[in-house]
């Protein structure tokens, strides 16, 4: 089922999207350090900086994600049990705007990017690496294996372990994960308006992310048919509410129902297809999108989200989605048209690309076939 002949490092793709950036030099509390409301200027560098519980990417002084070698503690109130390493979040947008989220109340085994099958069976057992409260799986952060240099581009090398835990808390390491992330940024070509009036090319966040899962035991873990569960995102903390829950919950029960205000709700759902979350959720898309109100300022709403497409190399390309109902996360999941495994020594490979931005999605959006043959 798994393709043994794949490539091993990344290549960089250039998109060309048509995006708003609603900037006024105004900062979230979710703000990274020093962040340009305009986006870097397109020859600005990229470096690395390793840290003994991080690595950390930047754009100029610009942070723009940090993956996690340590657990980072749990927030008050939250079960430190939800506790991992092995993800990366934050992640910013180029005005400095953060993305993603973590610990999040309703969900907070949810830590920004990550990576966890949620329904599996290994040895006659189930093995759940998403849902940690149930302690039948964890996935953590190994070591760091390349940590590259400053330039237009930079990327990084880590792995992480994913574990099933048995019945007195042992665990047993299962699948040995080889993520390579490489980042830079990318011109869209398209023209956009700044604050002042001014025309000016805006700029995204390009981060090419793959995953190589080889299973190191001498058992086959079978990943079972489940409607969720593989690469996971969760959206900024401040795009889940109680009122935006009920709201997009009946909203998802109403064929005919236009979506909820995004003042309500906080974020949304776009696919390459023209579908949100109701008509998104299990298809099969060229891209999906997850944006939503940042921060505001002088009564405007800032905006900002994430891209993601999957690489045509992928087994199951196009690679179904889940768009949850009624919060702010998605998830790749092959494991939705059916189940596989990964036998022992075998390696199952991926790769997506995430692409960060200010401002709206748009379906008129232009692909520039560089890196993910179309």
């Amino acid at each position: 089922m798994l393709n043994s002949s794949f490539w091993r490092r990344l290549s960089l793709s250039a998109v060309f999207l048509s995006s708003l950036i609603a900037s006024d030099g105004a900062q979230s509390q979710d703000a990274a350090p020093a962040p340009s409301d305009t986006g870097p200027p397109p020859k600005q560098l990229f470096r690395c900086v390793q840290t003994k519980d991080h690595v950390i990417v930047y754009c100029g002084r610009s942070e723009v994600l940090r993956y996690n070698i340590a657990a980072p503690e749990a927030p008050e109130g939250i079960d430190p049990t939800y506790q991992r390493s092995g993800y990366i979040h934050p992640i910013y947008s180029p005005a400095g705007r953060m993305v993603s989220g973590d610990f999040a109340a309703d969900h907070p085994h949810q830590h920004g990017l990550f990576a966890a099958w949620t329904d599996t069976s290994f040895r006659g057992k189930k093995v759940d690496f998403w849902n940690q409260l149930k302690q039948l799986g964890v996935v953590l952060h190994d070591r760091v294996i390349a940590v590259g240099d400053e330039g237009e581009s930079t990327e990084f090398s880590v792995a992480v372990r994913h574990y099933a835990i048995d019945d007195q808390g042992v665990r047993e390491a299962i699948l040995d994960d080889v993520w390579t992330v490489s980042v830079t940024g990318v011109n869209t070509g398209v023209s956009g308006e700044n604050d002042s009036g001014a025309d000016q090319k805006t700029t995204r966040y390009l981060i090419q992310f793959s995953t190589e899962q080889t299973n190191i035991t001498e058992h086959p873990l079978t990943i079972n048919e489940y409607h969720y569960g593989g690469i996971g995102f969760r959206g900024n903390n401040a795009w889940f509410s109680g009122p935006s829950a009920k709201a997009l919950a009946a909203f998802v029960k109403q064929p005919q129902a236009d979506a909820p205000p995004l003042e309500l709700t906080r974020h949304r759902f776009l696919t390459s297809e023209g579908h949100d979350r109701r008509l998104g959720n299990h298809s099969r898309p060229e891209w999906a999108a997850l944006f939503g109100i940042v921060d505001r300022t002088q009564g405007q709403n800032h905006i900002a989200g994430v891209r993601v497409t999957p690489s045509p190399l992928n087994e199951r390309y196009p690679d179904p989605v889940r768009l949850h109902p009624t919060k702010p996360y998605f998830s790749i999941s092959p494991c939705v048209v059916g189940a596989f495994d990964i036998r022992p020594g075998q390696t199952y490979r991926a790769r997506y690309d995430f692409e960060v931005f200010d401002g709206m999605p748009s379906l008129d959006e232009a692909v520039v076939e560089d890196g993910f043959a179309r």
